[in-house]
């Protein structure tokens, strides 16, 4: 904004604006006009310098100027002189003190930067003439804000005049980024446009990953647990059909969230209904924004997108490498060592490991302090009963972005990882180089998928992951991804996001059920504890839970009996009558494990 822009004149302003300022002394003629107004400070202290920024408009009513009660006058009375004998004396040395007072509080404008000074008229009914004066010597441009013109619709006026600019100007440079960032290096601009949005808006906001990760914003960073929350209430919203910017408080600030796409949600689903879209956070409500202030940033996410876009393209040569290498750690040919098949795993293996700053030839060379490993992970997404998740690529994509957050490979998680999709689609299998000291584990997988992803779940999905030990050679995969599928499997069904690790497949013989084929196992627990459900369904009787408890109390009477109620004779009736039931002896440990078996299955 300029400084002809607050003048009264009928060309200088808006149409829907009234007159704010009348023009008083312009010292340097016209071109003063043209000087930037911006910003406004309202001050009536006789010294205004520290209060006074460079490019300020300064607002003042006065009130220094005021003289104060004659004190001169009255000494002059008591004096003996009378009233019309001093008058005149007081009146010049009053006028001479104004002249002061003026000449000082201009010269300390001038010296601050001031762009021109807004005198109101209110205090005196005009704008004193020795003021005018000082404003022409120190070449101050003066206005005059009349008494009706309230300060407030001043700066009012300039702010939002300032907020258009900066809207209008930062519009620009966006749309100037989109034309020409094609032909530049993808992924150098999130992080640089974050920053512009933030130094231009005066807004603090934080791009996130759908695990919460801060790829770019401001500092310091959002605390985990809050980026975290951030991220499950956009992925709520955005699976739940909600019109972005979706709005939330946290850490009691309010947030405006804006959807970043991925670019592979379904075709029958809402718009990002995936669950690997990125967000901005803007700490701001966006409740009051204008249009303009919501394309902006409408058009800064497309933006991003386009920036991740670029991210993603430097992926691919690892995607396909990961591709090439579950082919052949996956087929039938590759089973003898030494051989062909052998060799291309290596090779293929090399590829991942090409661009990891700490691997020097062969990954698993063994005698070096930095020896590096391998480890699979499996991740799968079951969609019973429910639609609208993109699979196969998506897959692959969230399982990037769980393994890219620091908690589970650390900050610079990027190069040492190769992920792609596997088997029906549903599936994403991960090849990662970690350190010996520096494995990843089922804990830190499921600390990351677990805080923001359950949100985005709907009823009947479910989201599984497997990690392997180490392994210290590329012939040592093969086993590594079995470990981690069957190490996936074994997580109960009953959690909706869950991770397991290659100690769970040895922690207890029940784990290993759900590596029997479904069917197996529904068949085995029907036909054992059929008689039971069929004499409890008869005779509304309790054989199935009394036998749930007799087990779960190692086949204590007493507890078992204590837990249910129940006399110790009536327990021995009821576990007599499964016995006669079943043609099982619950006194033998390998009935007792059938049992078990079956209730687990059911």
């Amino acid at each position: 904004m300029r400084l002809r822009d607050l003048l009264s004149s009928e060309e200088a302003q808006a149409p829907a604006d009234p007159c704010l300022l009348r023009l008083l002394r312009l010292p340097g003629g016209e071109r003063d006009l043209d000087r930037p107004v911006l910003g406004t400070v309202t001050i009536d202290l006789p010294d205004p310098g520290r209060f006074v920024s460079p490019g300020d408009l300064v607002l003042s009513g006065l009130a220094w100027h005021r003289q104060d009660a004659g004190a001169g006058r009255d000494a002059g009375q008591d004096a003996g002189a009378g009233p019309d004998a001093g008058a005149g004396q007081d009146e010049v040395a009053d006028r001479d003190a104004g002249a002061g007072r003026s000449d000082a509080f201009v010269r300390v404008l001038v010296e601050a930067g001031a762009v021109a000074l807004g005198a109101g008229e209110a205090q005196f009914g005009h704008v004193p003439d020795d003021l005018v004066e000082a404003c022409a010597r120190y070449g101050l441009p003066l206005l005059a804000v009349g008494v009706e013109v309230p300060f407030t619709s001043v700066t009012e006026y300039v702010a939002r005049g300032r907020t258009e600019e900066r809207i209008g100007g930062l519009a620009a440079l966006v749309d100037r980024h989109r034309r020409f960032s094609t032909q530049r290096q993808a992924g150098a601009g999130a992080e640089a446009l974050l920053e512009l949005l933030l130094a231009e808006l005066d807004l603090h906001a934080h791009i996130l990953s759908p695990t919460g990760r801060q790829i770019a914003g401001a500092q310091p960073p959002l605390p985990e647990k809050t980026a975290s929350a951030l991220a499950g209430r956009f992925l709520a919203a955005e699976r739940a059909g909600e019109r972005a910017p979706h709005r939330t408080v946290a850490r009691g600030t309010a947030f405006s969230l804006f959807p970043v796409r991925s670019g592979t949600g379904d075709g029958d689903s809402a718009p990002g209904a995936a669950l690997t879209d990125w967000l901005i956070a803007v700490e701001a409500d966006s409740a009051d924004w204008n249009d303009e202030r919501l394309d902006l940033l409408d058009r800064l996410a497309r933006l991003v997108s386009v920036e991740r876009g670029g991210r993603d393209t430097d992926r691919t040569m690892r995607r396909r490498a990961a591709e090439r290498l579950l082919a052949l750690v996956g087929s039938a040919a590759a089973v003898g060592e030494g051989g062909q098949a052998l060799f291309e795993e290596e090779e293929a293996a090399a590829r991942l490991t090409a661009g990891d700053a700490g691997a020097t030839g062969e990954a698993g060379d063994a005698g070096s302090e930095g020896r590096l490993l391998w480890q699979a992970v499996s991740a799968r997404l079951d969609s019973k009963g429910a639609h609208g998740f993109p699979v196969a690529a998506s897959v692959r994509d969230l399982l990037e972005e769980v393994l890219l957050h620091p908690r589970c490979l650390g900050p610079d998680a990027g190069p040492r990882m190769a992920v792609t999709a596997a088997g029906d689609g549903a599936e994403a299998v991960a090849f990662v180089l970690v350190g010996a000291d520096a494995r990843l584990t089922p804990e830190a997988v499921v600390r990351v998928a677990g805080g923001s992803l359950p949100r985005g779940l709907r009823a009947g999905e479910r989201l599984a992951f497997g990690v392997s030990d180490p392994v210290g050679g590329v012939a040592e995969l093969r086993h590594a991804l079995a470990q981690a599928r069957n190490a996936r499997q074994v997580s109960a069904p009953s959690e909706q996001v869950a991770a397991r690790g290659a100690d769970d497949l040895a922690a207890h013989v029940m784990a290993l059920l759900p590596l029997i084929p479904a069917e197996v196992r529904r068949e085995f627990s029907r036909r054992l504890l059929a008689p039971l459900t069929d004499y409890d369904r008869r005779y509304r009787s309790d054989l199935v839970p009394t036998l749930r408890s007799f087990l779960e109390h190692d086949g204590s009477w007493a507890r078992c009996g204590e837990a249910l109620h129940l006399h110790v004779n009536s327990l021995r009736y009821r576990i007599s009558r499964i016995e006669a039931l079943t043609g099982r002896n619950l006194s033998r440990l390998e009935d007792k494990m059938d049992f078990a078996a079956a209730l687990q299955m059911r």
